[in-house]
């Protein structure tokens, strides 16, 4: 008890973090293990962080195995005396860890709305991204922290960020994960709801796919009435209400939108040229008789065919054509004339592809037949180069032997005294086994493979062929 009492009277906050280690496993030591710079800021001990800090300068922004700073700790477990600390000793707001995840990404994650508005007024980027794309918005989006997102907002983070990945918006996410609270937050902040994802879906649609109806209702109602539309936070009751009480049958009939002409789709052709200020070609189409299930098959060609010689009307039904096959609305807008030029250019680059891709299949074919002909021409001088060795072996056997013919020749000739020729004639024995070893030898010649062959040397002499067709007979 005694014990007790003196450590009660002499216990501090720095003793308490200067334990060794083995204190807290319960073992006994004498070497002091104290906290590091890392530990320190995540539990908020700035004594600690401005101890390290004072004796290297660069601990602030020193980096842990996973990449994470001092401040990034603190920022996440949302210490702001600690954060202030490391941002007045020069902690940089802009590094990142190895999920590319900044200071603000971390502590829109914890919640801290203090630590978030602290980073964003001392030059926190709002739109930076990590490496799945995602902003600190999408972050306190996707952790469910109502107070970061609004904080956010409030800074003018962008509303409706979009991953580039899935396409995804701030929006869409608290839509899918059901997220009412933000879901309003949002909206109140001008997140656009008519924005689509990669799967062309809308926040309202993703909402319903996750089964989330009130969201994808709510998300719809603000579409058509805006900030004065219902609130989820408001209950089941009152939404039933205010959409009763705001949403009456002359109130409905007042607000329906209208519609533009040219955003329905023609149930003939007469409507359709109409919409297009082509109403003036309808007699030529009658006189072929084509209706509006064959106007919409034809192409430039066939228009001409008709009789349509002039380019502007052409392109223009080429352009309805298009666009009724697209669902877009027949309008004659600017934005519709360059998506009409954005169209025919899509086609023209399409038939480029169709010829490229035949050329491709082309050229792989006459790869494939030139590979054949390579393998079948190698199995040839493979099978020459065997043959030419062996003959090679047949002539140095030859020449070997009509050696031997000579010196047998010539010993016989000195035994048994044959009959010596006229002077200056030679000896006809002699003069054949010349003539003989002469042919052994071209042949020799003719079949050594060390001997290189090329474009200058692929054919024999006359006189080398001579000699091979007496020694083959």
């Amino acid at each position: 008890m005694s014990r007790m009492a003196e450590l009660e009277e002499t216990w501090t906050e720095q003793s308490f973090y200067d334990n060794p280690l083995a204190v807290w496993l319960g073992e006994g030591g004498t070497n002091p293990l104290p906290l590091d710079i890392f530990t320190a800021a995540s539990i908020g001990c700035c004594q600690r962080v401005k101890d390290i800090i004072t004796e290297d300068k660069n601990a602030c922004n020193q980096k842990n195995i996973g990449g994470w700073t001092a401040l990034m700790y603190a920022a996440y477990y949302g210490h702001c005396d600690t954060v202030k600390l490391l941002l007045g000793h020069g902690a940089s707001l802009h590094l990142r860890n190895h999920q590319g995840c900044s200071a603000l990404m971390l502590a829109a994650v914890c919640g801290s709305e203090a630590a978030v508005e602290m980073l964003i007024k001392v030059g926190s980027i709002l739109e930076t991204r990590d490496c799945r794309e995602w902003t600190a918005l999408f972050h306190a989006v996707h952790a469910g922290q109502r107070g970061s997102v609004h904080t956010l907002l409030r800074h003018r983070a962008n509303a409706n960020a979009c991953e580039r990945e899935s396409g995804m918006t701030p929006l869409m996410h608290a839509a899918r994960l059901g997220d009412a609270g933000t879901v309003e937050v949002l909206l109140r902040a001008g997140a656009s709801t008519t924005l689509t994802n990669h799967q062309g879906h809308t926040a309202a649609r993703v909402a319903q796919d996750a089964g989330f109806s009130a969201i994808a209702a709510t998300i719809t109602q603000w579409a058509a009435q805006g900030p004065n539309g219902p609130s989820l936070l408001d209950g089941p009751a009152a939404l039933e209400a205010k959409l009763g009480h705001s949403m009456t049958p002359k109130s409905r009939a007042a607000a329906a939108p209208s519609v533009d002409n040219a955003s329905v789709q023609p149930t003939d052709l007469e409507t359709l040229l109409d919409q297009v200020g082509l109403s003036s070609y309808l007699p030529v189409f009658h006189e072929q008789d084509v209706d509006l299930q064959v106007f919409l098959t034809l192409t430039d060609q066939d228009l001409k065919e008709c009789g349509i010689q002039k380019l502007g009307p052409r392109r223009k039904m080429t352009s309805a054509i298009a666009r009724w096959h697209s669902n877009a609305p027949l309008r004659s807008t600017v934005e519709c004339a360059y998506a009409d030029k954005l169209e025919v250019e899509m086609q023209e680059l399409g038939v480029k592809l169709t010829h490229a891709l035949k050329a491709l299949e082309q050229a792989k074919s006459m790869v494939s037949q030139e590979s054949d002909l390579r393998s079948v021409t190698e199995g040839w001088v493979v099978e020459a180069r065997k043959r030419l060795h062996q003959c090679y072996q047949h002539a140095r056997l030859l020449s070997e032997q009509v050696a031997a013919v000579r010196h047998c020749v010539s010993l016989l000739s000195a035994q048994v005294g044959l009959v010596q020729p006229p002077l200056g004639q030679p000896s006809l024995i002699a003069t054949a086994m010349d003539t003989l070893a002469a042919q052994a030898d071209s042949l020799l010649a003719l079949t050594d493979p060390n001997i290189p062959r090329g474009p200058k040397n692929t054919s024999p002499t006359k006189k080398q062929q001579g000699h091979v067709s007496n020694y083959l007979s």
